[in-house]
């Protein structure tokens, strides 16, 4: 398995973003921690709940980790950090993020060779100024070069399952260096799994072996 390195993660006094106690821990105390680890007594690989898989649209992926529904807070923090650059929520995703990393390494026997974040389109990234999927993501090993974003498609959140299906149609391509590779691809939110299954579609489409979902969110059934 790949060698994942310990996150980046801010450490300082400062009020905790859940309970605003002073906290050392990186803006999340012992106490409010484990209440954003929705998933943290289940499977690593989710898939493995029927009701998850038929929740989100991924036959392209061998597996999926989340660490927590997408809801409040984790949703404002979320929203935060992707328009509105909050450090201090940016920081507590971290964590969360360190937190399901050292439990994938654990608990997963999925071999990593390549680690990529989702893409934005150029001109959405150029638009935004930065991906927030990197930045949440950010201290692992990342290949930001295996996967590209060929069109600008729609904003998802405005679309119907079946819409947002069809608005990702060829919206991925990923290089050959993928070929034999186990792919871990990672995301924000993942409300459909439309994008990331057209994401990991693209690496096996290039003759990636497997590819794994990983997100910090995963959009509840009655969302």
């Amino acid at each position: 398995m790949i060698q994942l390195d310990r996150l980046k993660i801010c450490n300082w006094i400062q009020p905790c973003v859940c309970c605003e106690q002073t906290t050392s821990l990186a803006l999340l105390c012992d106490y409010c921690m484990p209440t954003c680890l929705d998933f943290a007594e289940q499977e690593i690989n989710l898939l493995t709940y029927p009701n998850i898989q038929r929740m989100v649209n991924l036959a392209q992926c061998d597996g999926l980790s989340a660490v927590s529904w997408y809801r409040p807070p984790m949703s404002h923090w979320i929203q935060s950090v992707k328009f509105h650059h909050s450090r201090a929520h940016l920081c507590a995703l971290n964590v969360l993020a360190h937190h399901l990393w050292r439990r994938f390494d654990r608990e997963s026997a999925f071999p990593v060779d390549i680690i990529c974040c989702l893409p934005l389109h150029q001109h959405r990234l150029i638009q935004r100024g930065y991906n927030q999927v990197e930045q949440i993501w950010r201290g692992l090993p990342l290949n930001p070069t295996i996967l590209t974003r060929n069109r600008k498609t729609r904003a998802q959140s405005a679309l119907s399952k079946a819409q947002r299906k069809l608005n990702l149609r060829n919206a991925f391509s990923a290089k050959p260096t993928v070929a034999g590779k186990n792919i871990l691809l990672l995301e924000d939110v993942i409300t459909t799994g439309a994008t990331m299954d057209a994401a990991a579609k693209a690496c096996k489409a290039s003759g990636a072996n497997a590819v794994w979902a990983m997100s910090i969110g995963l959009t509840p059934f009655d969302a």
